[in-house]
């Protein structure tokens, strides 16, 4: 069975996932910062260690546009994606 990655990075994780049982593809399944956890429009990577890689790239944009995410959704011109914020449940 093949799960996914958990990727300490910065003051968060990076979270990735295998496209499916026995595939070289994966996903990014969230990326999460300070607690809060953002999601995006799911995008196949041709191995692990590139959705890692996209990421991080992707995690850092989020650390500096975070206040445009927060509590909602946006699209994402750089990366040409889809994130929304799923905030802390209290």
């Amino acid at each position: 069975m093949n799960i996914g990655i958990i990727e300490p990075y910065s003051s968060g994780f990076l979270e990735v996932v295998p496209e499916g049982e026995g595939s070289d593809y994966w996903q990014i399944a969230a990326i999460h910062i300070n607690g809060e956890a953002f999601c995006l429009s799911p995008r196949l990577y041709r191995s692990q260690q590139v959705a890692l890689a996209k990421a991080a790239q992707i995690y850092d944009w989020i650390a500096d546009h975070e206040q445009q995410i927060s509590g909602k959704g946006c699209y994402c011109e750089k990366f040409q994606l889809t994130l929304w914020h799923q905030p802390k449940v209290s």
